[in-house]
């Protein structure tokens, strides 16, 4: 019964259908073209943050204000002020549980069954962070007139979420909010932890200063008193918990760095053997008919047979024996071919130089190895049309390692290949830059 009255008496209700709708519409947006991979698409309850921790923050201030103008808390003390707040809020948070709900079946409907279950890390987040912008919402409602309360906080916490990643200096200042980047249709990887608990910790200190400056309002003391001393605690409990969320963030310039998935992928035996992540089980047979194809081309230009091709993060740790694959949806057997030609090439490290340049040189080497696995210049120009592989004048440098002889080729690509590992200059690699005119 009194559930029943508790939903009947809150506003929640009512606004319930928007929020859910915006949930629905965010999620169903980002989530049409994602493979049916739980581990990166949980990440977009994360992602729809905006669209419902804010109206869980605001309705709690709508309830502060509708108790302080009945008030119930210079009533007699037959219930404790947090019991209080607690019948009040629950039926708020549950509309944040409800929006997490609602994106799951979302993202169920746009993807379809998928093999492994939602991300754990991302509920949990999701969960507490809806705990955290209640309690804060009621929290400043109980300051803050009621008239003002509910948009001020409305649009103020939308804001701190998305108002953050538009920040490029310092760049870990987008990591403190949980409003999570939808992800990209990678299968090669999962969650980084550091993202969910980050946020989590940056939350921790806004719920302590709300806490403690509660019960600093209790004191027996001049009025002053009460607010200097809630002012100094909120602001120790934010710098504590603010110094303890960027530590592990604030070396960060962009996306977090990727963390590559654990469970055991799919494979097809044969030599090489050939392994996926389960998602992409599709695709083992024609990558295998595209290997044995091209990988002996590549082994009687020179290079060493792998044991292995896998399609795996880059964050993965492989060897020397295995060649990393690339896969995306819909691939043609020419791209299968070079995808298999290209995995040949070992792992580049990140340099300080040049994207731009370093893209040029690795993708020189990888038309090379697209030229000894038997592609025309037209399907290897394909596979790079948005990077400077890309550039007519590449070709021309392949052209002309291709009239050396077998030998001499594979000692230009095994030189600049080191070189490039070692993210020095590999001019060979690159085309003469155009004439100048005039």
């Amino acid at each position: 019964m009194r559930v029943a009255t508790a939903l009947r008496t809150t506003g929640t209700v009512w606004i319930a259908p928007l929020v859910l709708g915006w949930v629905w519409l965010v999620t169903a947006h980002e989530a049409s073209n994602e493979p049916a991979y739980w581990a990166g698409n949980t990440v977009l309850v994360g992602h729809a943050l905006p669209f419902y921790a804010p109206a869980c923050a605001a309705f709690a201030a709508w309830e502060a204000g509708r108790l302080r103008r009945a008030g119930v808390h210079r009533l007699g003390a037959v219930r404790g002020r947090y019991a209080i707040a607690f019948s009040v809020l629950w039926p708020v948070a549950l509309l944040g549980v409800a929006a997490v709900v609602a994106c799951l079946i979302t993202v169920r409907l746009q993807t379809g069954v998928a093999h492994d279950w939602p991300h754990p890390g991302v509920l949990a987040t999701a969960g507490y962070l809806i705990v955290v912008h209640t309690v804060v919402g009621y929290g400043l409602g109980m300051m803050l007139p009621r008239i003002l309360a509910t948009p001020v906080i409305l649009v103020v916490d939308y804001l701190c979420l998305v108002m953050p990643v538009t920040i490029t200096s310092p760049m870990w200042l987008r990591e403190l909010t949980g409003w999570l980047d939808a992800p990209y249709g990678d299968v090669t990887i999962t969650v980084n932890p550091t993202a969910l608990v980050v946020p989590m910790l940056m939350a921790t200190g806004f719920l302590a200063a709300v806490l403690v400056s509660a019960e600093i309002a209790r004191w027996r003391r001049n009025r002053f008193v009460r607010i200097g001393a809630a002012a100094v605690a909120s602001a120790v409990c934010l710098g504590v918990f603010t110094a303890s969320a960027v530590a592990p963030v604030r070396d960060w310039t962009g996306d977090p760095p990727p963390q590559a998935r654990t469970d055991a992928p799919v494979c097809a035996d044969g030599s090489p053997r050939v392994c996926v992540p389960v998602e992409a089980a599709a695709s083992l047979g024609p990558l295998t008919e595209a290997s044995k194809e091209v990988v002996p081309l590549l082994v009687g230009a020179g290079l060493k047979p792998p044991k292995e091709l896998a399609f795996v993060s880059e964050a993965a740790h492989i060897d020397k024996q295995t060649w990393r694959l690339f896969l995306y949806r819909d691939m043609r057997d020419v791209d299968l071919k070079a995808s298999v030609a290209a995995s040949a090439l070992p792992v580049i490290p990140p340099c300080d130089t040049s994207t731009d340049v370093q893209e040029g040189n690795v993708g020189t080497l990888a038309a090379w190895l697209m030229v000894k696995a038997g592609l025309g210049e037209e399907a290897i120009r394909g596979q790079y049309s948005e990077k400077r592989a890309a550039d007519p004048r590449l070709a021309s440098v392949v052209r002309k390692v291709t009239k050396l002889s077998p030998e001499e080729q594979l000692s230009w690509y095994t030189r600049n290949v080191r070189l490039l590992q070692q993210c020095k200059p590999a001019p060979e690699t690159m085309p003469a830059a155009p004439p100048v005119e005039g």
